[in-house]
């Protein structure tokens, strides 16, 4: 079962500044709901085209929602185009940002495809990767890191390293 609404057929909207005479945008917005034996899946969509010109897309931002009997994700996509001063657009010129939250088997995902640093919450940690490899974790009120780098200073307990004005290390009682 297929159902395709659209919210708000056209929206005509200025730039706002000296260029709100040349160009003019649209904003088309839909949603989406498809649902299988297996899964659900729901998606809010809107896309921006300069008016009168439905082939030069300036940008696209969706919301999608998909459940099946094992994950629950949610994906956040975003596709903008940089306009030159006269409003052309080139394909090379577009950038697309997708950002994500799953939940896989009691387990919560957070990322950014333009990132490759992840957030992961399991059951008995939350673990922070780079890349597909776990570098840091919370567990056991432990945390555990791979490598670490500290800005200022590290305290442990009562005690502290902490750098002096010379470069070099102090360990003392702070409290």
């Amino acid at each position: 079962m297929t159902v395709d609404k659209d919210l708000e057929p056209v929206i005509t909207e200025g730039l706002g500044t000296a260029q709100s005479e040349r160009l003019e945008m649209e904003s088309r917005l839909s949603s989406q709901i498809q649902q299988s034996v297996e899964s659900i899946t729901q998606t809010v969509h809107e896309e921006v085209y300069l008016k009168g010109d439905v082939d030069r897309m300036l940008s696209s931002v969706s919301t999608t929602l998909q459940q099946d009997k094992e994950s629950v994700q949610i994906l956040f996509n975003q596709l903008s185009a940089q306009l030159s001063a006269d409003g052309a657009a080139t394909d090379a010129q577009f950038q697309e940002i997708s950002k994500y939250i799953r939940f896989i088997d009691g387990n919560v995902e957070i990322g950014n495809s333009a990132s490759p640093i992840q957030l992961k919450v399991m059951n008995d940690r939350i673990s922070f990767q780079q890349a597909g490899t776990e570098v840091a974790f919370f567990s056991n009120k432990q945390l555990y890191v791979t490598d670490g780098n500290f800005i200022q200073s590290l305290r442990i307990g009562r005690f502290a390293f902490v750098p002096r004005a010379n470069g070099s290390l102090d360990f003392k009682k702070v409290g």
